[in-house]
């Protein structure tokens, strides 16, 4: 009951009939404060119906907010046992996870060490293993008499030498011209005369001249080099040391270009923009400052431009179909070829097969023609070539049909300048991790209900997401299997659990997970709203 001013009765001051009836009823909560009405007008009556009717809302919302309290309790127990088995199976898969990555190092650093011998072995044996096998020469002068010195060499070191006649020594010269010999001896009336080309092979003329004076000692056998090396070349190492380094850096850009390039096409011009820059490039060094080859500087840069294809294509292709081991593969490849390419020698020095192997890889093809297009005019330049242009044509085929090989962080990183990714996290494998797994693996996660930070939403009630915060980093968040949500604590202690209160009360920050709008309780039925 109230008085005409709207006050209530002196007899009503214990409450309104719904507090009273929520007070018999067992509830524990608290009085709400006290509803004042809009006063109304002087001389008017409030009807008691519709004091009764709000009282009564009111006691509903006071049963709706208790039971609410409850569940929420409830869900904190349950968050909370939870959080621990959430940690408990954080711990066990970062202890897991640490072990696995120990046994994959393991095996990483063997298998290297393994390599590492393997290609230090296989480089040194390129050169103590060297010596003549099955080397073309010549003998030059009558009939009978090259015949004889033929047969009398050929049975000093079977299957070292291949020893053919030729009449005259113009055509002696033609043949070492035409790279079809190494070298020619030559019976004239004042005695023997060696003839050589150390343009093909300055070992294989170092050998030759040895050999000879230890098979015929005490006599004085002239040398005539008919197709000298470069000045700057005497004992052809100039060359040598410049071209190893040449292919393995191809063979890195090649890696390069297939871990940071995601686009077949950029792929594609990234090979020819590299290839003829490389080509410039390497026809300066080798002819420009080292002078050790005496070609023209636009053939040097032909040649040079057509390794660096030969060379960058396949490993661009390979990654792209094959990924990391498909890179491994023709990486390794190139550096065993690069040892069999005979660069320092000849492919007939070193032991069978490997000498004709090497010249079927792009490095041995490549040292090969630069030697026939800046000593002999393109002599003998016409194999190399071909295997040259089959690996570019194979290397384009498979970087045109492959799609692996890169990384989406690693292109991500190239892109924006070498800037880190949002969120400050490491590409893992080539791919970013999830919050799950980086929050398993920091053992420190923080739940969050999904309303307001703590409890559950009512049933039948709608959750609306706002947009991102503008003073902070959108951070996703996972559902758990208890629905609730989890994200990474960014402002945790290292190995501290989070509870829903740490994570959002961070003064003077907004929480970037502060992104549900707080729900009324659905109004109770007949009651009325002033």
């Amino acid at each position: 009951m109230v008085t005409g001013d709207g006050r209530p009765w002196p007899g009503d001051r214990e409450g309104l009939p719904g507090q009273r009836l929520a007070q018999g009823a067992g509830a524990t909560q608290p009085d709400p404060a006290p509803v004042h009405p809009d006063p109304a007008p002087a001389g008017s009556a409030v009807h008691p119906a519709a004091v009764d009717s709000v009282a009564s809302g009111g006691a509903v919302a006071s049963e709706a907010v208790a039971d609410g309290g409850v569940t929420g309790a409830a869900t904190g127990q349950r968050g909370a046992a939870h959080s621990a088995a959430t940690s408990a199976r954080a711990a066990g898969v970062t202890a897991d996870a640490r072990l696995g990555a120990l046994r994959r190092l393991g095996l990483l650093t063997v298998a290297m060490a393994l390599l590492t011998g393997l290609l230090v072995w296989l480089y040194g044996t390129s050169v103590t293993s060297l010596r003549p096998r099955n080397l073309p020469i010549l003998t030059v002068g009558q009939q009978l008499a090259a015949g004889a010195l033929a047969d009398q060499i050929s049975r000093v070191e079977p299957g070292a030498l291949s020893v053919r006649t030729v009449g005259d020594v113009a055509a002696a010269d033609r043949a070492l011209r035409d790279r079809e010999a190494y070298a020619a001896i030559v019976i004239g009336d004042g005695g023997l005369t060696l003839r050589v080309a150390s343009a093909a092979s300055p070992a294989v003329t170092e050998a030759l001249t040895r050999g000879i004076r230890v098979f015929m000692p005490g006599l004085e056998i002239p040398v005539v080099d008919v197709v000298p090396t470069a000045p700057r070349d005497v004992g052809g190492g100039g060359l040598a040391a410049g071209y190893l380094p040449l292919v393995l850096v191809l063979a890195a850009a090649g890696v390069l270009l297939t871990r940071l390039v995601r686009s077949r096409a950029v792929r594609l011009a990234g090979i020819a923009l590299f290839a003829v820059l490389a080509g410039f490039a390497g026809a300066v060094a080798l002819r420009g400052a080292l002078h050790v080859l005496p070609g023209s500087l636009l053939t040097t840069m032909a040649v040079v431009t057509l390794l660096a294809l030969a060379v960058v294509a396949p490993v661009v292709g390979a990654g792209a179909v094959g990924g990391t081991a498909g890179l491994v593969g023709i990486t390794l490849v190139m550096v065993v070829a690069a040892a069999l390419s005979a660069a320092a020698s000849a492919p007939e020095m070193l032991p069978r097969p490997w000498g004709d192997v090497g010249q079927f890889a792009p490095p041995g093809a490549g040292v090969t023609l630069l030697r026939s297009t800046d000593y002999f005019d393109g002599a003998a330049g016409g194999r190399p070539v071909v295997v040259l242009a089959v690996w570019l044509v194979l290397g384009l085929w498979l970087a045109f049909v492959g799609e692996r090989g890169a990384q989406p962080a690693a292109t991500a990183w190239l892109l924006s300048g070498g800037q880190r990714p949002i969120g400050g996290q490491r590409p893992i494998g080539g791919q970013r991790p999830t919050r799950a797994a980086h929050a398993a693996h920091t053992g420190r996660t923080a739940r969050i209900a999904r309303v307001g930070g703590a409890g559950t939403a009512p049933s039948g009630s709608r959750t609306r997401v706002g947009s991102p915060p503008p003073d902070g980093p959108q951070v996703p968040v996972e559902e758990a299997g208890d629905g609730t949500l989890e994200a990474p604590a960014a402002d945790a202690g290292a190995g501290e659990a989070v509870g829903p209160a740490q994570a959002t009360a961070v003064p003077g920050r907004r929480s970037t997970l502060e992104r549900t709008v707080p729900l009324e309780p659905p109004p109770a039925s007949g009651s009325t709203r002033r």
